[in-house]
């Protein structure tokens, strides 16, 4: 296993691993965790092109945390494996979704967040916010956002707001002109918010949750979601409701007053 590459045989995989596979040609990896017996450990979702998804699982309102067979998981594509305490340097020349500054907790720890989030699952799936590489990554470091709602630490999804930011706040007028200039510009700012914003990173807004409470506040994030729509959605009805009394009421009166008229036209008559 090279510097650029984390591709190993499926007897170097071990209990507790973060593992990973590319699909669609490279263009995306899914993360999972690796719990033995030829059995993998993953957030999934529906079909398709996803941003937000809801569960149909049996046990909750989440999106389903299933154990499938590593050739489920793999879908004819070859084996990663994630590397954890990186330097900075490997950070940034390896490919994004493949390596963390963060250290990696004992396989125990690992297992127990796995069957865990299994059982209960690991909330709402959303592209930028929870996806599988932010669960395998919660469930090897217990680490998850300052919000603590579990999510949003996926190198994949940091990687490309740092370029899309770089490239956004670059002040193009007091560049240089030569394009060389621009780029390394860009690249710089890049390189700077990855790191910046990277699990393990002393900058970062981060935090050591237990499983147990990353549950019951994934829980309650989403009953005051759902709480707030529903106050939302009764205000609108009641605002509604109001007005179209008040419309009622306007036209009543209205039509006594036309009636008054008529009978006092009719009395001078």
């Amino acid at each position: 296993m090279g510097l650029m590459s984390s591709k190993i045989g499926r007897e170097e995989v071990k209990p507790g691993d973060h593992i990973y596979t590319w699909r669609s040609g490279y263009t995306y990896s899914h993360h999972g965790i690796y719990v033995g017996d030829g059995r993998v450990i993953h957030l999934t979702r529906g079909p398709g092109f996803i941003v937000s998804s809801y569960s149909r699982s049996q046990s909750s309102n989440d999106d389903p945390v299933v154990c499938c067979n590593i050739e489920d998981f793999l879908c004819d594509g070859h084996l990663y494996r994630f590397n954890y305490y990186a330097s900075g340097v490997v950070l940034l020349i390896k490919r994004a979704g493949t390596c963390s500054l963060a250290s990696s907790n004992p396989p125990e720890q690992v297992l127990h967040r796995a069957y865990y989030l299994l059982e209960h699952g690991f909330g709402n799936y959303h592209l930028f916010g929870k996806n599988c590489e932010d669960f395998a990554l919660y469930c090897k470091t217990g680490i998850v956002k300052g919000d603590k709602t579990g999510g949003g630490i996926s190198g994949q999804i940091k990687s490309l707001v740092a370029a899309l930011s770089a490239v956004i706040i670059v002040p193009y007028q007091f560049m240089p002109a030569s394009l060389i200039g621009v780029a390394l510009v860009v690249c710089g700012l890049h390189c700077y918010s990855r790191l910046a914003c990277e699990v393990g990173s002393e900058s970062s807004d981060r935090d050591v949750v237990a499983v147990e409470e990353l549950v019951h506040l994934s829980g309650a994030h989403n009953a005051i979601t759902e709480n707030m729509n529903t106050m939302e959605n009764s205000a609108h009805n009641a605002i509604t409701e109001n007005m179209n009394t008040m419309e009622n009421k306007t036209t009543r009166y209205a039509l006594h007053d036309n009636r008054f008229i008529i009978l006092v036209l009719d009395t001078r008559d």
